[in-house]
């Protein structure tokens, strides 16, 4: 008999994928996530049929049912995307209260990528829920995680003060502080290595993809997507 469970993480995925996008575009502009989703060019309140994921974007052709503006194909790719990332995570991790604890994570640093690319922020809910999910029972040592929570953080405050002290302006947000200390709660103390070297690549890649695009990068760039990438690489690879 076929294992239910990929494809109950697959539909739930896709849920919280649509969930995960509407946030991801109501937080930053101060817009409650609790009201009725509405189209936000005609304002006319969204029924069901139109909020199923990435199947009512495709019936309506990426439009609006009633003003027929378009609808980015962002939020498709979100819902498609998380989708496709919690029905692996049952695959790889057997245990099912492991594999929801690494969906919850992804898609959580995938709202904090998401957010900190348009608006250069990390928001305090989702830094929180990624530290909330690393103290799940038997995950690691709560001594291990608690001291890669500080020694990440520390570090991350240090250098912060160092080098925009050197620069004379902001150069890490403390936004990425607070990730930072949360993904030594995720990685313990020897994981700070890898995720180090992670994050710089990351970091350069995203800066030559930037202005490969022909974007500029005169005032900096977000640091958050390359920190988020980093910490779910580390946690699903293993790396000494």
């Amino acid at each position: 008999m076929t294992d239910p469970l990929p494809l109950f993480f697959a539909l739930t995925g896709a849920c919280f994928g649509s969930l995960t996008a509407a946030m991801a575009w109501r937080l930053p502009r101060g817009i409650t996530v609790w009201g009725r989703s509405a189209c936000p060019h005609c304002g006319r309140a969204l029924g069901v049929a139109d909020l199923i994921p990435i199947l009512s974007w495709l019936a309506l052709r990426g439009r609006c049912r009633h003003c027929h503006t378009p609808v980015s194909a962002a939020y498709p790719l979100v819902e498609g995307a998380t989708a496709l990332f919690w029905t692996v995570c049952p695959l790889l991790l057997p245990d099912p209260v492991s594999a929801l604890t690494m969906a919850l994570l992804g898609t959580a640093l995938l709202f904090l990528g998401l957010v900190d690319a348009h608006w250069r922020y990390l928001p305090d809910a989702g830094v929180l829920l990624v530290a909330l999910l690393a103290l799940v029972p038997g995950r690691m040592a709560m001594g291990d995680s608690l001291s890669g929570g500080l020694i990440f953080g520390l570090l991350a405050l240090g250098t912060r003060w160092l080098v925009s002290r050197h620069v004379g302006r902001e150069a890490l947000g403390l936004g990425d502080v607070k990730l930072m200390a949360a993904a030594g709660l995720w990685l313990g103390p020897f994981g700070l290595p890898a995720f180090l070297i992670l994050s710089g690549v990351a970091g350069i890649a995203q800066i030559l993809l930037l202005r490969l695009a022909s974007h500029d990068t005169g005032n900096g760039v977000p640091f958050g997507p390359a920190l988020c990438l980093s910490l779910l690489a580390c946690v699903l690879l293993p790396i000494p």
